[in-house]
């Protein structure tokens, strides 16, 4: 049997591949299953006369996400083998720990049991390391802090709310709400930041599907031109995908804004895929609204920026 063979069947970037895909797959298959069925009880369509043709959304989305939880771990570890940096391996070793940690103790009270929570001091300390190693490892990819932005305001939503109740303090909750309140519009900065930076890099007519698509979606939401559709857009999917603060104008910007981010960041795969793959990864994560049991959407971002180490470089950009 030819080893060249076995060697490219094996291709670790095909882990990468399977990741990304199965994050998308579980935003739109998973996440945004709520969304999908919203707009039919709004137009007046029983939800339960279409719900046995939606089953394959939850076999899909259930498949997707497992990928990722297993997926993440294994990205961990290769990445702690990878990077060099000897505090950065240290950072993501305990961060790997602190996950499994509350992987285990999750599956033991209960993978459903919604009553279960880790103490503050163990959440607080988590969240710490996992933005501690994101930023350390985006270092050299500047753009990627911009991107970052809306996921440290994620952070410190919650991080400030476990603070308040380690510390009995109420007024640590108000930065907690005002982390909350501008998450959204630092969603819409760091797209159009990274757009501006984009745009001197791929040419503009590559993109035009992905602005024709956006101004579609967000035309589609001003105008409800389906029953339902501007609810289930311009209320559910921003929340499905962590953003607090959202207000009635912003929506319709920000699918726009987001499809021609998108639509950048696969164009960028042939000039720099560590980035591309990256950005892909984190516009793919969502950002941070959820409980420490939940591992997998808190380490997201924290995986996407493990891309860069990850990804293979072919040997011209090295040069």
């Amino acid at each position: 049997m030819d080893i060249n063979k076995i060697n490219n069947f094996f291709n670790p970037i095909y882990f990468l591949y399977i990741y990304l895909i199965s994050a998308f797959l579980e935003l739109f298959f998973n996440r945004e299953f709520l969304v999908s069925v919203l707009p039919f009880g709004l137009a007046g369509i029983s939800v339960s006369k279409v719900e046995p043709y939606l089953t394959a959304f939850y076999i899909i989305g259930g498949v997707a996400f497992t990928f990722l939880l297993i997926l993440q771990p294994v990205f961990l570890v290769w990445a702690i083998l990878k990077i060099k940096q000897k505090l950065g391996r240290i950072l993501l070793a305990s961060v790997l720990y602190l996950t499994l940690f509350a992987d285990f103790m999750h599956i033991a009270y209960g993978v459903n049991n919604t009553a279960f929570q880790l103490p503050a001091v163990y959440s607080i300390i988590y969240v710490t390391l996992i933005i501690g190693s994101s930023l350390l490892l985006i270092k050299g990819k500047n753009i990627l802090y911009a991107l970052f932005i809306p996921d440290i305001l994620a952070y410190s939503f919650l991080l400030f709310n476990w603070l308040a109740q380690f510390l009995r303090a109420s007024w640590i909750g108000i930065i907690s709400g005002y982390s909350g309140y501008l998450m959204a519009y630092a969603v819409l900065a760091a797209g159009v930041i990274f757009i501006s930076w984009a745009v001197r890099k791929v040419r503009i007519v590559r993109i035009l599907p992905f602005v024709a698509i956006g101004l579609f979606v967000g035309i589609a939401s001003w105008l409800n031109l389906i029953p339902g559709w501007d609810f289930a857009i311009g209320v559910a999917f921003p929340y499905v995908f962590g953003i607090l603060g959202i207000r009635d104008w912003m929506p319709p910007i920000f699918f726009v804004i987001a499809f021609i981010t998108f639509g950048y960041a696969l164009c960028l795969r042939k000039l720099d895929k560590p980035l591309s793959f990256s950005v892909l990864a984190l516009l793919a994560a969502t950002l941070v609204f959820d409980s420490v049991p939940i591992t997998l959407y808190l380490i997201s971002p924290l995986v996407a920026v493990t891309y860069l180490y990850l990804t293979p470089v072919r040997q011209k950009l090295k040069e």
